[in-house]
This record gives C-alpha cells, structure tokens and sequence, in this order.
C-alpha cells in the first residue's frame, strides 16, 4: 500500500513538472511572437521613413538643378561679377611649405 502511495506522489510531481514545463514553453513562446511582431511593425516604419527621406532628398536634388540651369553667363554678367584676368596659384616651395606667389 505504501509503494502505491509513493508511486502516485511521483506520479504526481512529474505531472506538474511537466505542466510547469509546458506553461513556461507556452509564455516563452508568446513573448517571441509578440516581440517578432513588434519588430516587423518598427521595420515597416523605418522603411516607410527612408522611403520618405528618399524622396524629399530627390525632390531637392531636382529643385537644385533647376536652379543651376537657370544660371547663365549673362546672368552672372548682370549680377556683377566679372572674368578674371590674373591667376594666383599656390605652389610648393623647396622647404616643402605653401607660398602664395606674387601677383
């Protein structure tokens, strides 16, 4: 009689063992789904805001050069400047220092 009641307290323990077991696999497992989803929505986000980012540095890309076609030699003329007639250049010396040349 005492080995039957031993055999079922065993019987018993192992049972809610594996129930805790299967518990803690079961949260275990929620977490991960939960924390996959959450991580594909913040994925999709970013996305989304590169996507966005791409598009407005497209959109100024082409309003700049739009505007560097609208500049002109005759434009520049009107606005005041000039060409250059002497060019200055800097060179290496012996002393391997920078020197401006003379003018």
């Amino acid at each position: 009689m005492t080995e039957k009641i031993l055999q079922l307290n065993t019987e018993k323990n192992i049972f809610w063992t594996l129930v805790g077991i299967l518990l803690l696999c079961a949260a275990f497992y929620m977490y991960s789904v939960t924390t996959t989803i959450h991580n594909t929505v913040a994925l999709q986000n970013l996305e989304n805001q590169a996507s966005q980012m791409t598009y407005s540095i497209s959109s100024e890309e082409s309003q700049y050069i739009a505007l560097r076609n609208t500049i002109t030699l005759s434009y520049a003329y009107s606005l005041g400047f000039t060409d250059v007639s002497e060019k200055n250049f800097i060179s290496l010396d012996s002393s391997k220092q920078l020197s401006y040349l003379s003018r």
